[in-house]
């Protein structure tokens, strides 16, 4: 992929929109891209040679086959010796995918709610989550009245949680 910055993305799906009455049409425009060739500034973010492309595409259809998927832990809290249980159920992701694995094409790894790494990375990728989300809907939400404190609060404590460098390998 070529090193374009978000903002240099930005303007060019702006001027691509612009052109095209508002809309982004992603076929439209990577066959806008595939006319220009090396003269569309976007030309070196797409792998061109079709098995290369093949391949990224089969792999990640392999990660959307295993994305979201859950595990329900059973957690049974003993009360000192006071014969009081809590029982609860808890879900969480099946499989993690650590943002440095997905950058170097790896894959997932199983979740171990007991392992304090695993937990951390489950942490910090739910607050980059909701960082994206607020990124992407934030006009939106203000447009609807919501209040958005109470999510930037919690991307803040998930992300003090799980503080960088400490992520599942």
């Amino acid at each position: 992929m070529a090193g374009l910055s978000k903002a240099a993305r930005q303007e060019i799906v702006r001027e691509f929109a612009v052109r095209h009455n508002g809309h982004f049409n992603p076929k439209l425009f990577l066959e806008e891209v595939r006319h220009k060739g090396k003269d569309h500034p976007a030309f070196g973010w797409f792998e061109w040679d079709r098995a290369a492309a093949a391949l990224a595409y089969q792999v990640e259809q392999a990660r959307e086959f295993a994305r979201d998927l859950r595990v329900s832990f059973t957690v049974q809290v003993v009360n000192g010796g006071r014969r009081s249980i809590q029982v609860r159920e808890t879900a969480m992701p099946l499989v993690l995918s650590p943002v440095e694995g997905r950058r170097s094409g790896g894959g997932y790894i199983l979740t171990d709610e007991n392992d304090p790494a695993h937990m951390t990375e489950h942490c910090r990728q739910a607050a980059m989550a909701l960082r994206a989300w607020l990124s992407r809907y934030r006009s939106a939400a203000e447009h609807a009245g919501c209040a958005l404190a109470p999510v930037e609060k919690l991307a803040d404590d998930l992300e003090k949680a799980a503080p960088r460098g400490n992520a599942a390998a």
